[in-house]
């Protein structure tokens, strides 16, 4: 029998068997064992379904950010809070309601609560209040406390009580406030009364967006330089980075940058860098759909841009990311997770077997043609 184009030969001739089944190759190369072996591993890659590992590996390499601030941002002192033109105050005076201000007027910033109109009076564009028995009075540059005693000394002078009880409260001030902006829910002034810290006005803001950026800049005036604050992502450290904070701070919050992957992945796509939780190569390609199988695993790599403006390249293993033989690493801001394309993968996918056959043995064969 003549299977193949080999003619089974006895022991004594042997070397006639390996002559022939050489020559018969070399005519009709497509009826060989070995080209046959090949051409089904070629159909078999061809036709087979992208399948990508999961990663199951050592940590991830990076370094984890850590909430701090400056010494001297952790250590501001909150000035004395003094009574300012367009502020509104409430005086209160024990056992002479006629002393007593109950008078209405328009809040100008939240401090009023969900009303716009608060009980107090307003403090003139110079300073100035004017008072039952006491007339007009400068205020402006004293505390609450420093007033209150002061009209308690004036209404003992002159002789309208024994020992009055007086008590002041600022209860609306349109210039004391601090300002966020950038990345948070509800962008808006905050009043910045008490001992008011960072996280304090970034919740009555609503909170972070899904796209703010934890490193944070606090503008101060009467500071050149802007204050630094990394929040980071542990929240049991967050007290690090909780500066106080004083009235006329600008808090900005801004974006997080993206995250580009390109190449041989289903869904090239920019995606924003989270802070919350590091996006990583495995991370990143799942989020693309995952790779093609065109992918040149050994060849990907990340471009990254430095501080001073330069461009530098991580080479990757994508193979050995996926065995769990390579640390998983996590993606900057404005990185680039480049994954370029293996040339002989690309034709398989393209062409099929055909393509196989001729890039193996330089002859068109259609894989329809095997029976």
């Amino acid at each position: 029998m003549d299977i193949l184009g080999i003619t089974p030969m006895t022991t004594n001739t042997e070397n006639s068997y390996h002559v022939r089944n050489q020559g018969e190759s070399m005519k009709h190369p497509w009826k060989s064992p070995r080209y046959i072996n090949l051409l089904a591993v070629a159909i078999t890659a061809a036709c087979a379904p992208v399948v990508n590992a999961q990663f199951a590996g050592p940590s991830i390499a990076s370094h984890v950010t850590e909430s701090r601030a400056s010494t001297s941002a952790m250590h501001a002192q909150h000035p004395d809070i003094e009574i300012m033109p367009g502020d509104v105050i409430s005086i209160t005076t024990y056992g002479a309601p006629e002393l007593t201000t109950s008078a209405e007027t328009t809040s100008s910033t939240l401090f009023g609560g969900n009303s716009s109109v608060v009980s107090g009076i307003k403090i003139g564009v110079r300073g100035e209040i004017t008072l039952p028995y006491l007339g007009s009075i400068t205020v402006s540059g004293q505390t609450p406390s420093d007033l209150a005693a002061y009209l308690r000394r004036e209404l003992m002078n002159r002789g309208f009580l024994v020992d009055p009880q007086v008590s002041v409260e600022l209860v609306d001030s349109p210039m004391r406030v601090i300002t966020v902006v950038g990345e948070v829910v509800k962008p808006e002034p905050v009043p910045a009364f008490g001992q008011l810290r960072l996280l304090d006005a970034i919740s009555s803001c609503g909170g972070f967006t899904a796209l703010a950026s934890h490193t944070i800049t606090v503008q101060r005036p009467g500071q050149n330089e802007p204050i630094i604050v990394e929040l980071g992502v542990d929240p049991n450290r967050a007290n690090t980075g909780d500066i106080p904070l004083i009235a006329g701070d600008t808090v900005i919050v801004p974006k997080v940058g993206n995250i580009f992957v390109v190449g041989e992945v289903k869904t090239e796509e920019a995606f924003p860098a989270s802070s919350n939780m590091p996006i990583t190569v495995m991370r990143a390609i799942s989020m693309a759909g995952g790779l093609k199988y065109s992918a040149a695993l050994s060849k990907a790599k990340i471009i990254r841009k430095t501080e001073d403006n330069q461009h530098v390249e991580i080479m990757l293993d994508l193979k050995k990311l996926m065995n769990g033989k390579q640390q998983d690493i996590a993606l900057a801001s404005d990185d680039i997770l480049f994954i370029p394309s293996n040339a002989f993968k690309a034709s398989l996918s393209a062409g099929g077997a055909g393509v196989a056959a001729t890039l193996l043995y330089g002859v068109t064969y259609a894989a329809t043609t095997i029976k």
